[in-house]
């Protein structure tokens, strides 16, 4: 069963959906949202909660109690999930764990931050406490700024709406050093743990991930486990990193408690998180790792063309490095040949839809 809070999210168009509800929006109606879950378990029996997007996993969450006495639920607590939601938490307990992470800052008035201007090195980042009230804001995940009059002017805009940012120290280095350590934590152990790098982001350096490759990087294991057993985190996690091109080490972007954007990757590599996430809870079946290939690619269909079309006008891309991922095996993020309705339900809704994911509750 797929949940939905909008018309135009296409999962609901999946022949592996047998039904489909739509909900009250989480991000505005969360405890509505909530009860409409509830209500599930009397018209169709009790099920498993994956809440698919932030906003999903703040309002389950908060009322995770109510909903585990009729379903089983795939997300922590409130407690543990504030500490990857609000970043600023993020940042605390990266410095206690000892995961090195980006300098941060959260000012929290005008003449606080004008303290902090004459202290800070820019370039830096803008960025939100929350990504999805920000995102919804503003349309992006954060914001570069050069100088103090558009420090202010970002940071400014974004108080006025009561969103809360940080400013963070800005890691240097191509979007190619962003690197995501997927893993499966059950009884406080990495059960399960795979490893993937960007190769281009939309927008370029500070967006989300048009292509990604399957590729082993050790050097994010032992920080990604550190974080996660700091969060006191059961189940799926993705923590994202940076690597820093001045000293070429990893640095802590930030962590998921959901399933992320490029997910199929891990499916298509034979890492099976979804899959797993279901039987563990409701079979007990222990997940167990298992090999899986380097190389394989997962693409957005509907971004990742026109930034490659784009990049080859402008010269920044070669032409061999724009098709490697759609010559090699992989994975596209909508287009499937065995379930193709959700990708026609995008292109008719057009191709500029945005990417959406929904919460689940799974029979």
């Amino acid at each position: 069963m797929s949940v939905v809070s909008s018309p135009r999210e296409t999962t609901r168009h999946s022949r592996h959906v047998t039904a489909c509800v739509t909900a009250p929006d989480p991000a505005d109606r969360a405890r509505e949202h909530v009860d409409a879950l509830l209500r599930l378990a009397d018209s169709h029996g009790p099920g498993v909660v994956v809440p698919t997007t932030d906003e999903a996993l703040e309002a389950v969450s908060a009322q995770h109690d109510r909903l585990a006495a009729r379903h089983l639920v795939a997300c922590p607590t409130e407690p543990v999930a504030r500490t990857f939601l609000d970043k600023r938490i993020t940042s605390e307990v990266a410095e206690r764990a000892g995961v090195e992470a980006p300098r941060t800052v959260s000012p929290g008035s005008y003449d606080e931050l004008e303290l902090l201007i004459e202290r800070l090195r820019l370039p830096c980042l803008v960025k939100p406490a929350e990504s999805y009230r920000y995102n919804r804001a503003f349309g992006v995940k954060m914001k570069r700024v050069h100088t103090p009059d558009e420090l202010r002017t970002a940071w400014g805009e974004a108080h006025e709406l009561g969103i809360g940012t940080m400013v963070q120290e800005l890691i240097p280095g191509p979007e190619t050093g962003g690197v995501n350590y997927n893993v499966y934590v059950a009884g406080g152990e990495p059960r399960v743990e795979m490893t993937s790098c960007k190769l281009r982001l939309s927008p370029r350096d500070f967006g989300y991930p048009s292509a990604v490759v399957s590729r082993y990087v050790g050097e994010v294991i032992e920080p990604g486990r550190a974080i996660v057993a700091a969060m006191g985190i059961e189940g799926f996690a993705n923590v994202e990193f940076k690597q820093d091109e001045r000293d070429g080490r990893y640095k802590l972007m930030e962590v998921n408690g959901r399933p992320n954007m490029s997910g199929r990757l891990a499916v298509r590599c034979g890492v099976d998180f979804p899959l797993m996430t279901y039987r563990h809870l409701v079979h007990g079946e222990m997940p167990a790792a298992t090999p899986w290939p380097e190389g394989v690619h997962w693409v957005n269909e509907f971004k990742d063309t026109r930034i490659v079309l784009d990049r080859w006008r402008d010269g920044r891309l070669p032409w061999l490095g724009g098709l490697k991922p759609y010559l090699s095996t992989g994975v596209f993020g909508t287009f499937d040949a065995r379930d193709p309705r959700p990708f026609l339900a995008r292109v008719r809704d057009g191709v500029a839809t945005p990417e959406t994911k929904t919460p689940a509750v799974a029979h």
